[in-house]
């Protein structure tokens, strides 16, 4: 019986991918969740990861802050570009350099739905 191969995780958003037969012969080269991440890749901006951890920096070490703290303030309703903030964050998590919380509990990065908060890993 064969094993099913470990989950890993989407280099745009963050998402965990677990394994599935169409991956079968091609998991080791399987980068990207979907075609929407696939055909967004070039959209991987390293600014974001930089500007939140920036934020945090300046911040007590157990001090949180919201995504929308690091948008321009003329971005800060805009949809599309707080995801581009919450996929940066995601990343970093698996960089395990911050942890998302919700609720004052840290959750796994690819399941939170609603408002969060970032912090620098404990």
């Amino acid at each position: 019986m064969k094993s099913i191969p470990e989950s890993k995780n989407c280099l745009l958003c963050g998402r965990e991918m677990t394994w599935r037969k169409k991956w079968e012969k091609n998991w080791n080269e399987v980068r990207y969740c979907g075609e929407k991440c696939r055909r967004d890749k070039n959209t991987l901006r390293e600014g974001h990861e930089t500007e939140i951890l920036n934020l945090l920096a300046q911040r007590a070490h157990s001090a949180t802050i919201c995504p929308s703290e690091v948008l321009p303030p003329a971005f800060k309703q805009d949809a599309e570009k707080m995801e581009l903030v919450r996929q940066a964050a995601r990343r970093l998590v698996h960089q395990g350099k911050i942890e998302i919380l919700q609720k004052g509990q840290v959750i796994e990065p690819s399941k939170f739905r609603g408002p969060i908060r970032l912090r620098l890993k404990r």
